[in-house]
């Protein structure tokens, strides 16, 4: 699959607000995240504490979804000719019920509040309801010989699956359902990684990274194999974990942590391939987030042999904080613009140069900021010290309230093109 082989129908975008919505909203869950950091100091030293799970919450269901779904909302109907039915209202939908459902189940979490939990369940499963039946009404009509559109088919399962999972232990948490905790959490886990998250990453990036980081299009034969392979390997290990054939599991393990990887160097190699003579801020950006996602299968592998709580920790970092968040740190400094390029240029105004909408001095001290957050993080994770995590918290505020504020730098940018 290339680029060329897309028709990209702007056309049909939805409203500017529909994806800004969320957009904006992510990153107001990052400030909380860190919030959490500065004043739970000693989070860290489990994965199983209940800050940590307040925290990994707050980033992989306040920010990673948010933003997620808002970019759903613009690939579906463009990349895809998915177009969802009453995309204003649905949005709408989504946005309160994702953000509450978020809150609560990070309350409940952090807490031990099974009302929280509660609510969060009943919240989360209307949200992914909502939106699962509307994209899959969209989709139902849409080629799926092509590798974004069918492999959005598979994000969107592993999503549901995710979630049917997610919301089985917060009642397991609540007490209103019995099931084996650890099993729940593994599967829970696998597929929000990549069954859901992973999967959507590489259906963006099949076109995101040649049509904006200038790179030559991802091989045919990893487009046209990748998710297809990801998605029996998930079944397959599903299936040894239920079971609990534990060396089963960790060889199927392997093979996911190598299908990841394979993703992640290819996207690399790609980059080192790009027209651009010199790398702009959103291609570091990218690079970045998959050294990282490599960084955090290695310590996954070593989670599996090496009984210690640090293993965990840190591949949660490298793999949320420095892959997922920079992943779409970067896209989002490419999106936000070109969409209010495009809206300005689609109503007939003038449109400001992108870089004019966003400029690199903003972006490149928000990514300066994200490294140094990232950085101290796993200086805390390592060393236990409470100093350290309270700086990283101080860290992870600054960086989310610089993208904020770099985001509404376009809305306002924005405005002003289309009041001139």
């Amino acid at each position: 699959m290339t680029t060329a082989d897309l028709s990209l129908s702007y056309e049909a975008a939805p409203t500017f607000s529909t994806p800004l919505r969320f957009f904006l909203t992510g990153p107001l869950f990052g400030l909380l995240a860190g919030a959490v950091l500065l004043f739970v100091p000693d989070l860290l030293g489990s994965r199983w504490t209940p800050g940590a799970l307040a925290l990994t919450h707050l980033i992989a269901v306040g920010f990673m979804l948010n933003i997620m779904f808002g970019a759903l909302f613009q690939i579906l109907p463009v990349v895809a000719g998915a177009a969802i039915p009453q995309a204003r209202i649905v949005a709408g939908i989504v946005h309160v019920g994702l953000a509450a459902g978020a809150a609560s189940l990070t309350w409940g979490l952090g807490a031990g509040s099974p009302p929280f939990l509660t609510a969060a369940v009943v919240l989360l499963g209307i949200t992914f309801g909502v939106f699962l039946v509307a994209a899959w009404y969209g989709l139902r009509r849409t080629p799926i010989a092509q590798a974004t559109p069918r492999d959005l088919r598979f994000a969107l399962l592993g999503f549901g699956i995710a979630a049917t999972l997610g919301m089985a232990l917060a009642m397991i948490l609540s007490g209103g359902l019995s099931l084996p905790l650890v099993t729940v959490v593994k599967l829970h886990v696998g597929w929000a990684w990549l069954g859901g998250s992973g999967l959507l990453l590489a259906a963006t990036s099949w076109v995101v990274v040649p049509m904006f980081q200038i790179t030559p299009n991802y091989p045919a034969r990893l487009t046209r194999y990748w998710a297809l392979l990801t998605c029996a390997a998930l079944v397959a290990w599903s299936a040894a974990v239920l079971a609990g054939f534990s060396l089963l599991e960790f060889v199927l393990a392997i093979v996911l942590a190598a299908l990841s990887g394979a993703f992640a160097i290819t996207t690399l190699r790609l980059q080192t391939r790009s027209r651009r003579s010199v790398p702009d801020n959103t291609t570091r950006a990218f690079q970045l987030a998959m050294s990282c996602m490599i960084a955090g299968l290695l310590c996954i592998v070593a989670a599996h042999r090496f009984d210690h709580d640090v293993w965990p920790v840190v591949a949660g970092i490298l793999i949320l904080h420095g892959g997922f968040v920079t992943a779409i740190v970067g896209m989002l400094y490419k999106i936000v613009p070109f969409l209010a390029w495009l809206h300005l240029s689609q109503a007939g105004m003038k449109a400001p140069n992108m870089k004019k909408l966003q400029p690199d001095g903003p972006i490149r001290k928000h990514l300066i900021a994200h490294a140094a957050a990232l950085a101290v993080l796993l200086v805390a994770a390592l060393s236990g010290s409470t100093l350290v995590v309270r700086a990283a918290g101080v860290l992870v505020m600054l960086e989310f309230g610089l993208l904020f504020a770099n985001l509404m730098r376009v809305l306002g940018a924005y405005r002003i093109a289309r009041s001139a």
